[in-house]
């Protein structure tokens, strides 16, 4: 059974395209990109029926998948208006698009269109799950963006956060960028080095902001810290939330609407 299982991962490596091929261990990175997404919620329409403004969307990447999302447009309340940027959010992995858009309703009455979208293998977007292809989507995701929008934010999201940072360190054109319980690398799990936040970082972290908790669970201090310590080091912004636990966990809506108003009190700020 287990040489079964063992042909079936190296089929499916030397079956994918370029971009989808495992960069984390051919074996460990599937099984485990397989478990996180298994901790999302399914794709559920009705969650997101009765939010004005909001319309589905799909971003077709240039190997020919679709991935499934959403823009929530920037509004007065009554009408769609002008925006005057744009908010892309890169999320955890163990999210959906559609169960947290609606927490991002400010930016759409501050004048931003907001975008998400479920990765790569997610919900109901097309393709194999994996970590190269992940960031180069989001990459083409953030570039598009640009041509479009005159002010452009990023939000990532604890694996987001790790995405974001490679979206900016990629030269992609940005002006604020917020992380939350993102974590500091990933290469003592068998990811390359040279994708680890804290090697990518913009020499000028200025228009970073690094968000942690003290009461986090999931990500403990040690992978958090030394990132948030490099933006600060670099001339970014930090928030040590000591009631915050990891991002969209927080133990009571109170302590999570307080988070979120910092994030936004950051990117929206001139």
């Amino acid at each position: 059974m287990f040489r079964f299982f063992l042909l079936l991962l190296v089929t499916l490596a030397l079956g994918a395209n370029e971009r989808e091929q495992t960069i984390c261990g051919f074996i460990k990175e599937p099984l485990v990109f397989w478990f996180w997404s298994s901790k999302a919620p399914n794709p559920d329409p009705q969650r997101v029926a009765n939010i004005p403004f909001l319309s589905h969307n799909i971003f077709l990447t240039s190997d020919n998948k679709h991935l499934h999302g959403y823009i929530y447009y920037a509004n007065d309340g009554e009408q769609i208006m002008p925006p005057k940027g744009s908010l892309l959010i890169f999320m955890g992995n163990a999210m959906s698009a559609d169960a947290i858009v609606g927490f991002f309703k400010n930016y759409t009455l501050k004048g931003y269109d907001v975008y998400i979208y479920d990765y790569r293998g997610y919900g109901n977007s097309e393709g194999k799950r994996r970590l190269h292809a992940i960031l180069e989507d989001a990459k083409e995701i953030a570039a598009s963006l640009a041509t479009l929008y005159e002010r452009k934010l990023i939000l990532g999201i604890s694996l987001g956060g790790f995405v974001a940072v490679n979206v900016a360190a990629s030269g992609v054109a940005y002006d604020k960028v917020a992380l939350d319980s993102a974590p500091s690398f990933l290469s003592p799990y068998g990811c390359p080095a040279s994708i680890d936040p804290i090697e990518v970082l913009p020499q000028n972290a200025s228009k970073f902001l690094a968000m942690t908790g003290g009461r986090d669970e999931v990500l403990g201090a040690n992978i958090l810290a030394p990132l948030q310590y490099l933006v600060k080091e670099r001339g970014g912004a930090t928030y040590h939330g000591c009631s915050f636990a990891h991002a969209f966990a927080d133990r009571d809506i109170a302590t999570h609407m307080k988070r979120l108003q910092a994030l936004e009190d950051f990117l929206t700020a001139p």
